[in-house]
């Protein structure tokens, strides 16, 4: 990456598993890159030394590129679609904490690339 992108966010939300966000072929963004979804949390104090760490980051998910347009991207989840599984006459469901988050990832959202493919 020669040029920092930055002000990446959610622009639009397909479902819980594909997202749309504000940058494309214009700001740099290309098929290598993967993204973090999170939502900034509140200012952490170190205790020891009284500084601010910063802003947490809360994580809601990993995405690779599924498409580029020229001003946005299309984003799809790393993980995976709920799967069933039938078993004698009960359905199983996997059930995973990632997934949860999936859900609560909103437009305004902020995303940032964590590194290259």
């Amino acid at each position: 990456m020669d040029k920092q992108i930055s002000n990446i966010v959610i622009a639009s939300k397909i479902d819980d598993y594909q997202i749309v966000i504000n940058k494309g072929l214009k700001d740099s963004i290309d098929s290598s890159m993967r993204f973090l979804v999170y939502e900034e949390g509140d200012e952490i104090i170190d205790p020891s030394t009284n500084k601010s760490l910063g802003n947490l980051e809360i994580p809601k998910g990993f995405f690779k590129i599924m498409h580029i347009q020229d001003s946005m991207t299309t984003l799809v989840s790393e993980l995976r679609k709920e799967k069933n599984f039938l078993i004698g006459l009960q359905i199983y469901k996997e059930l995973d904490v990632e997934k949860d988050l999936l859900s609560k990832i909103k437009v305004g959202d902020k995303v940032k690339i964590v590194n290259k493919i």
